[in-house]
């Protein structure tokens, strides 16, 4: 018998027996065999996490850092962006909101706007084209995510920062967990893709599975798509300097990069439960890499690790000038 075949036996009989099709088809086999590895993945990440993760640090106050552009990326960026940050806002208590707009068209409507007028306490960054000429050599990449990053993360105000993307919520599991910390680790979660009806985010899209499209469990050494959230200490980041400012002219894999000069440096690893990610148009996940998302070589093999960025990472010498109540744009030097 099969390796296959062999997992199969380890499966819930019950769930066995309500499998409409074929047991040992090979597209059958190859989904069994899937699940079965991402569930062995959670399993250990759950225990790890229950018996050796010495959390010694109760958190009240986190920053949130969240990065986009006024381009209507994907299709209904804005809207996405609302849903997102509102859950996520909402469900941390003392959350401070980062968000950082790149390459900003200038001929439509800013989400800094109305960001700075729903969150209290918020704080957001214009940064203008002819900043952005300044770093990027890729004209085919207008949204140098990680750059806005590193932004966000030095104008954060708290210790604990975490970055997640724009169309990123967390789960129940992960919000329980991010308060108990350990300033030596780095702090990520699983991914969950799912359906959305265009409208606030609710726990029907936690409990319901019939919104879930796909899902991946991440490995020992955070591979993946765990980049979509990462939480870390303000020590730790300024230890890592961020992410590589070196890689001009690409943004995928980006995240995983930047977390394994983490690991590279001695920071540890924990996952603490799920995130979900609002399915849409140009998403790498579901249409793949593309010319938007530039050159991969050198992140994805990870020839850059360990890196260090210049002490003044994260545009620390464009001056800002306030435009707008909680709203400043970086400006030329």
């Amino acid at each position: 018998m099969g390796i296959a075949k062999k997992l199969l036996f380890l499966c819930p009989s019950n769930l066995v027996r309500q499998m409409p099709f074929n047991l040992f088809d090979n597209d059958t086999m190859h989904w069994r065999v899937r699940q079965f590895d991402r569930n062995l993945k959670r399993a250990k990440w759950a225990f790890k996490h229950r018996f050796a993760h010495p959390a010694n640090e109760t958190v009240k106050q986190f920053s949130m850092v969240v990065v986009g552009r006024n381009d209507n990326y994907g299709g209904d960026f804005s809207a996405r962006l609302k849903a997102t940050i509102d859950w996520n806002y909402n469900q941390i208590p003392g959350c401070e909101l980062i968000y950082v707009e790149w390459n900003a068209l200038p001929d439509r409507p800013s989400d800094t706007e109305w960001i700075s007028l729903r969150y209290p306490n918020s704080k957001c960054f214009i940064v203008p084209n002819e900043i952005h000429q300044d770093y990027c050599t890729n004209p085919k990449l207008p949204m140098m995510e990680y750059f806005a990053k590193n932004l966000g993360i030095r104008e954060a105000s708290n210790e604990w920062i975490f970055c997640i993307n724009a169309d990123v919520f967390l789960g129940f599991e992960a919000l329980q967990n991010i308060n108990k910390l350990n300033k030596d680790y780095v702090y990520a979660t699983h991914y969950k893709n799912i359906a959305w009806g265009n409208d606030e985010i609710s726990e029907k899209y936690i409990n319901n599975e019939s919104y879930l499209l796909n899902q991946f469990a991440t490995n020992g050494t955070l591979g993946g798509v765990v980049g979509n959230f990462v939480l870390l200490h303000r020590d730790k980041w300024l230890l890592v300097t961020g992410y590589d400012e070196n890689q001009k002219d690409t943004r995928l894999g980006m995240d995983n990069n930047g977390v394994q000069n983490m690991l590279a440096k001695g920071i540890k690893s924990m996952i603490i439960g799920d995130h979900y990610h609002l399915d849409h148009n140009e998403s790498a996940i579901k249409s793949g890499a593309n010319a938007t998302h530039g050159n991969q070589s050198v992140v994805l093999s990870n020839s850059n690790i360990p890196y260090t960025n210049a002490p003044n990472w994260g545009l620390k010498d464009y001056p800002r000038k306030q435009v707008s109540a909680k709203v400043w744009q970086l400006q030329k030097i």
